[in-house]
């Protein structure tokens, strides 16, 4: 495990470059090394037990150090990136990197959390409304793996929805982006930061036009197409023909005859054949059209009209030159931000997080979400914005920094997987891949990280949370003294 802990180790330290202060990466180290391999799910507390700081003063500087403003949250981001890229782990079985994107909602009850608002639970009864009190996460994150096992890297978590006052405060660039907006912005900022071609594979919620606007913006912005959206229609939509030889004033094609889904299936002939999709060989029954779709938009855009077993579905790809057996693998991959989000929630409880303000307006649970926000927007005293602001940034920075634990994780467990699997882990009933899992590696980095404390001493890691547990130890001697 010397290998795995040294890489972990080099990788920390690249970090170091996003803080102005040694102390501050310091306790950066703590936090992440605490979120990989702690074994409780009590927030900032299990860091401290964990690592070994059990000090009330300790305990206080690490909570202190997610409030800080010492360190900006999208530097951390992009340093994670450009990490990431390095790696040479990210999946390339299509010929680009795949980044992915969706949302999460996650329950909090608390009262006084900034960005807490009433959000509608899917359930499957379609018959059944549940309504739940949480924040609205929107993640994005890249592929990486081989053709044996792949993993979804987060690298970009951040509250979506119920936060547009305190984001004018900021003067933030995401102030009057809606949820689907916000989300092709940020997946394209990760792309830039790849500085390569990319897939971004979306839920049909993001098919809208304000999506494929934005899409044609940031194209736009920084003078290159880095981004070829895949995602899925509604049987609802209709669609256009396109006018042979014929364009607009701004470039876009007029549109012709009108086409709904339903008719399209009838009229259309599929193409029978046998596609490996989640893993699975399945008979598929495919047929492609390039039509326009949006009004007052008509953007040209490739629709997989897909038969699975009596099942009907619509994938669309931005991309008119991708083959339809690529754009439906390519979207089978979707389900592994489902998965990533199972692990950061079950295994690393990355949304644990306990940070309120006193200075909220207390929540009822009677208001609606448009409520909620009106009560934040009526703060007026700069004291109590600064104040909620430094709240908000701590709960992303939490789960931001369990997501680069993640990611650690996931890269340790690709590039030293025999490492990893004769380490003395718990005992397995049934192994699905060579490669071990997130909660596999954590444990067997749990299992090594004290005897790893004493045969590495000086390194860097360790020596950090050494000279946290002399400063302990140290005001301990002290107190002893002075009771004597």
């Amino acid at each position: 495990m010397e290998k795995v802990w040294r890489f972990i180790n080099d990788t920390l330290y690249r970090f170091r470059g996003c803080f102005s202060r040694q102390a501050t990466f310091n306790w950066f180290a703590v936090a992440v090394i605490g979120l990989m391999i702690r074994i409780d799910s009590l927030g900032v507390t299990s860091i401290s037990r964990v690592t070994g700081l059990g000090d009330d003063k300790q305990y206080e500087q690490l909570v202190h150090f997610f409030h800080s403003e010492a360190y900006e949250l999208m530097k951390l981001r992009n340093t994670f990136i450009l990490e990431v890229k390095d790696s040479g782990c990210i999946y390339r079985g299509f010929g680009r990197p795949v980044l992915i994107g969706d949302d999460v909602k996650e329950s909090k009850t608390g009262k006084k959390m900034p960005g807490v608002k009433k959000l509608y639970q899917e359930t499957g009864n379609s018959k059944t409304q549940r309504y739940i009190w949480g924040h609205f996460f929107g993640c994005n994150g890249v592929v990486v793996g081989d053709e044996n096992k792949q993993f979804l890297l987060p690298v970009s978590m951040a509250i979506h929805d119920g936060i547009r006052p305190i984001l004018e405060w900021q003067d933030s660039e995401y102030a009057k982006d809606s949820i689907v907006t916000r989300m092709i912005k940020e997946a394209y900022k990760t792309a830039v930061q790849l500085k390569e071609q990319s897939y971004l594979i979306l839920d049909r919620y993001f098919m809208t036009g304000p999506a494929l606007e934005t899409l044609y913006e940031e194209a736009s912005c920084v003078q290159i197409k880095l981004v070829d959206v895949i995602t899925r229609a509604k049987m609802g939509y209709v669609v256009y023909e396109k006018q042979p030889g014929s364009e607009n004033g701004v470039g876009r094609a007029k549109p012709g005859k009108s086409w709904n889904f339903y008719e399209l299936f009838k009229t259309q002939k599929f193409t029978a054949k046998e596609i490996e999709i989640y893993g699975q060989k399945k008979k598929v029954k495919y047929s492609c059209v390039d039509m326009l779709w949006g009004k007052d938009l008509f953007q040209e855009l490739r629709f997989i009209l897909v038969n699975i077993d009596g099942s009907y579905s619509i994938i669309v790809s931005t991309n008119l030159n991708l083959d339809p057996e690529t754009i439906i693998k390519l979207y089978s991959i979707r389900f592994k931000i489902e998965t990533c989000f199972r692990a950061l929630k079950n295994s690393l409880d990355g949304f644990g997080y306990h940070f309120w303000n006193s200075r909220m307006p207390t929540i009822d649970r009677y208001w609606s979400a448009k409520e909620t926000e009106e009560k934040l927007s009526k703060i007026t005293d700069p004291k109590d914005r600064e104040s909620i602001i430094n709240t908000y940034n701590a709960t992303e920075t939490f789960v931001n920094l369990n997501c680069i634990a993640m990611g650690l994780l996931q890269l340790s467990a690709l590039r030293f997987t025999d490492e990893i699997n004769a380490s003395p882990i718990r005992w397995l009933r049934t192994y699905t891949n060579t490669v071990p899992s997130e909660e596999s590696t954590a444990c067997a980095l749990y299992e090594n990280f004290c005897r790893m404390f004493q045969m590495w001493p000086q390194l860097g890691i360790f020596k950090i949370i050494d000279t946290k547990r002399l400063e302990i130890q140290k005001q301990r001697n002290i107190n002893i003294q002075k009771t004597a």
